[in-house]
């Protein structure tokens, strides 16, 4: 007589051949071992109906199952019907060959099969378990549900039909039915964490914060190695803007898996939004002393520059580059830290090492050249955006910087002359305000403003154009008119953000219309959250208003969002002097001095520097009188 070979003998046989194969990677410590689980595991393979009853069945169905791993569905489908073939009823390969038919996405076949497995031997777990999985993929709800209670009656211990009915639940729009089902999986495997933890993790993906937190709670309780529970209590915490305890959580998983990349990524940047830099750079430390990947220092990198931290971010791509030098996305991250902080000659200087081979050189030579403009190195910046213009003759974005920086280093008519031809072959909005401003700044008001009447009376509902033309009549001083141009675009497309803001801060500027003027930017705000333009507009509102602590708190956000514009550190100390806070009046005003010193360009209106030089001078003398 053969040898029988249970289902529970080939997955001991499996296991087994998988272990030889990891021998020599070194012998793991071996798990703890539930003896009474053990016992009922065994109890259960003794009496398991699934047996192949010939060594030509079993041969096909190991066949079968490797194809199945090789993605190969239908031809280990060929080889189970093999299988069948010499033992026909076998609850084992008739589950197997449901599993396949459905994974080829063949579910009535799956279904057919499956009930001829649970029909044949009523007892078999597996089968009840993937029928389950099979009717709930079908959306038969219902029937899925009985099999799969059937499949828990049989085997209590067994966690897996616990799972798919707790799916089940969630799907069917029962989460408190879904809780219910995790909680009867706790109490019949005490210390069983899997349960709480996928469907804490489904709930917080579905949006269910709340119920997501306690089930994550109870997850970790039971695993507090459960580095994936700590990690999504983390995201959850964060999202409700609770970093010190995303700190912590991310803390404690990293006592489970102190080397894991994703999760000191992730504590750094919790720390840092609760306000410890020192902490944050504990966790980038280890993580970046682990891996020389030049994307893990871009991403420490940007995790500090969205917290504003530049310095830190200069810091860690300037080793990277010199761990890496043959990475073209060092250089070139790295110049985009130094040209927010207007360090323009170390900028130009990185962008200069970016490969003509890499894929982000033509942005490189692009800004490479701005910066060696805006340093007052015009002959070389002049001559990398003449070959830039070349290689992208059609490029209007790069052709209005070239004219930029033609009038930078003495040359306006030439600027004005570029910014005219491309005219002639393209008229986008963007040229057309290019040109306006370059006639402003020489002294052509009036030409400006006709050249984009001109532009508008062939296309007047062009949103680019009107707003361009309300910027370029607010800067002339005709406020009226910049208001009635804004108002005719938000005509044209009632949703346009931008130009809910500007008619905002236009109306709080002039003192008028206040509620209105807040009604505009708040709904412009809900369009483009955490904008520190809009946010400034919103404080300057309050401002105006006289609601001075209000007007503190919303200058100080949009001073976080954009820490170096000098409009807004202009009017977050004017918020400060009129709470009587000179002391922070004084020193933001001061960074907005610096700022414009390194970028002259950047004042609004040109002469911004002279009047926060009067500002704080008359805050000095005030001072001295007292």
């Amino acid at each position: 007589m053969r040898p029988v070979l249970t289902s529970a003998r080939v997955i001991l046989l499996l296991c087994a051949l998988t272990a030889e194969g990891a021998s020599g990677a070194g012998r793991a410590k071996p798990p703890r071992v539930d003896r009474e689980a053990m016992r009922e595991a065994m109890d259960a393979a003794a009496s398991d109906d699934g047996s192949t009853a010939s060594s030509a069945s079993y041969a096909h169905f190991l066949q079968s199952r490797l194809m199945h791993w090789d993605g190969d569905h239908r031809g280990s489908v060929d080889e189970l019907r093999l299988a069948l073939a010499t033992d026909d009823g076998n609850p084992l390969l008739l589950t197997r060959l449901g599993e396949e038919y459905a994974r080829a996405g063949d579910l009535d076949r799956a279904e057919r099969e499956l009930k001829r497995a649970v029909e044949k031997t009523p007892t078999y777990y597996a089968a009840h378990v993937m029928l389950g999985r099979v009717l709930l993929e079908g959306g038969r709800l219902t029937r899925a549900r009985q099999h799969l209670r059937r499949a828990m009656s049989l085997r209590p211990r067994e966690p897996e039909a616990y799972l798919v009915l707790a799916q089940l639940e969630l799907e069917g729009g029962a989460p408190a039915e879904a809780v219910k089902v995790v909680d009867a999986l706790a109490v019949a495997l005490p210390g069983e964490a899997s349960g709480y933890q996928r469907l804490g993790l489904a709930l917080a993906e579905r949006g269910d914060p709340a119920r997501a937190e306690r089930l994550l709670q109870k997850a970790t309780e039971r695993d507090p190695a459960d580095v994936d529970s700590w990690t999504a209590l983390a995201h959850l915490y964060d999202g409700a803007g609770r970093a010190a305890e995303a700190e912590e959580a991310l803390a404690k998983a990293l006592q489970g898996d102190p080397d894991r990349h994703d999760v000191l990524l992730a504590a750094g940047r919790a720390a840092l939004k609760a306000g410890s830099p020192v902490r944050a750079r504990a966790y980038f430390d280890r993580l970046l002393s682990l891996t020389d990947e030049p994307e893990t220092a871009v991403r420490v990198a940007f995790s500090y520059l969205s917290a504003r931290q530049t310095d830190a971010a200069a810091e860690v791509l300037d080793t990277a580059r010199k761990v890496a030098p043959s990475e073209p996305r060092l250089p070139y991250y790295l110049g985009l830290v130094l040209e927010r902080q207007r360090r323009f000659g170390d900028a130009a200087g990185a962008f200069a090492e970016v490969p003509a081979s890499a894929e982000v050189f033509a942005d490189a030579r692009t800004r490479r050249a701005r910066c060696l403009s805006l340093a007052g190195e015009h002959a070389r910046a002049l001559a990398l955006f003449r070959a830039a213009q070349q290689d992208a003759p059609e490029d209007m974005d790069l052709r209005v910087l070239f004219a930029r920086a033609l009038e930078r280093g003495g040359a306006p008519a030439k600027a004005e002359a570029l910014l005219r031809e491309a005219l002639t072959s393209a008229s986008p909005p963007l040229v057309y305000d290019a040109l306006a401003a370059t006639l402003e700044r020489q002294g052509k008001g009036a030409e400006a403003l006709a050249l984009l009447n001109g532009a508008l009376a062939k296309s007047p509902r062009d949103q680019g154009l009107l707003y361009a033309l309300a910027a370029a009549l607010e800067r002339q001083g005709q406020l009226d008119a910049a208001r009635a141009r804004i108002r005719e675009l938000l005509t044209v497309e009632p949703d346009h953000a931008s130009a809910m803001n500007f008619l905002g801060y236009l109306l709080a500027s002039s003192g008028r219309e206040l509620d209105e003027a807040e009604r505009l930017v708040s709904r412009a705000l809900r369009l483009r959250p955490d904008t520190g333009a809009f946010l400034d507009s919103l404080g300057w509102v309050y401002f105006r208003r006289g609601e001075t602590q209000r007007a503190v708190d919303a200058l100080e956000r949009a001073v976080e969002l954009a820490p170096d514009e000098p409009v807004i550190l202009e009017h977050l100390g004017d918020a400060y002097a009129q709470a009587r806070r000179s002391t922070d009046a004084a020193r933001v005003w001061r960074r907005a001095v610096e700022v414009l010193a390194l970028e002259p360009e950047a004042a609004e209106p040109a002469d911004q520097r002279l009047g926060l030089e009067r500002k704080l001078k008359a805050l000095s003398t005030a001072a001295t009188g007292r």
